[in-house]
């Protein structure tokens, strides 16, 4: 099988699969029951995974140059085999003001509607169908909405998904698995930790049994935040002191299921987050956690 993926933990299970942990046209599609397939070929696929955005409205030319690069893999990448897509891992918008809002000149622009619409047209600008998931930063919009329900529906409409999670089929026998923060107004603790929802936790957990590695199965997982335990470089300083450092970071047995379920089941090949605004330029950037 030959990958195609920018970008990541590497999990190891599978001597001939290669993945990595880190940092969609309105065309895609989020579901909790079905899959959403891409025109197939054979095995062959491309991902390009996209960190933490943070667009600030006032600087999309380097959001173009940023696309301009990428572009010439994507079109390789669909005159080959077909099966591309683009994946953002969250936290879409800068979380200051942008001069967006000239009624509002305190607005923060992160979660607010005219972010998820500007990152929304951003990422339907590839020219291939893209997955988006919610960071910490993607309900942020306090001003515009009174809850996180509300902030939510907003997100998904936006983006054109019918649920916080998504799976995507982009090749034979392999998924494309993301999974949302779903709170920040309602946080127990910090609103900056990357909470996943028990009703995802749920849905996570019966994917993984119904696609099996022993039938073939390859899964990569995206969240904004990495599972502890990944091994991946963190932020003492800053996420971890504040408990918004791994995904559920306060709950601990919620904290601890995530790499648990990667032990369990093999079909898992890699995780893919963002979050820690570190790029990939060290040797942890990239983990091979110990089964």
């Amino acid at each position: 099988m030959r990958l195609g993926i920018v970008s990541a933990v590497f999990l190891g299970h599978s001597a001939t699969t290669l993945a990595w942990v880190a940092p969609n046209s309105r065309v895609s599609t989020g579901v909790r029951s079905g899959i959403s397939s891409l025109r197939m070929s054979s095995d062959e696929f491309c991902v390009g995974v996209l960190g933490d955005l943070h667009i600030d409205p006032r600087k999309m030319e380097d959001y173009e140059v940023g696309r301009s690069q990428w572009l010439p893999i994507i079109g390789d990448a669909t005159a080959s085999h077909g099966n591309v897509a683009i994946c953002s891992l969250g936290d879409l918008g800068e979380s200051k003001n942008c001069d967006h809002n000239p009624a509002n000149p305190s607005e923060l622009f992160a979660g607010t509607t005219i972010c998820h619409e500007t990152a929304a047209d951003f990422l339907g600008s590839f020219g291939v169908p893209y997955e988006v998931i919610g960071g910490n930063h993607d309900l942020e919009g306090i001003d515009e909405f009174a809850t996180d329900e509300e902030n939510l529906e907003l997100f998904l409409r936006a983006h054109n998904k019918p649920t916080p999670n998504f799976m995507r089929e982009i090749a034979d026998k392999t998924l494309l698995v993301g999974l949302s923060s779903t709170v920040f107004r309602d946080a127990k603790y910090t609103s900056h930790e990357v909470t996943v929802d028990a009703e995802q936790m749920k849905w996570f957990e019966q994917t993984l049994v119904d696609h099996p590695a022993d039938d073939g199965w390859k899964i990569f997982v995206f969240t904004h935040a990495p599972p502890n335990g990944s091994g991946l470089r963190v932020l003492q300083e800053n996420h971890v002191v504040n408990g918004c450092c791994w995904l559920n970071h306060s709950n601990d047995a919620e904290c601890r299921k995530f790499i648990e379920l990667v032990r369990e089941h093999r079909c898992i090949k890699g995780w893919f987050s963002g979050h820690f605004h570190l790029g990939q330029d060290y040797q942890d950037s990239i983990t091979f956690p110990t089964i």
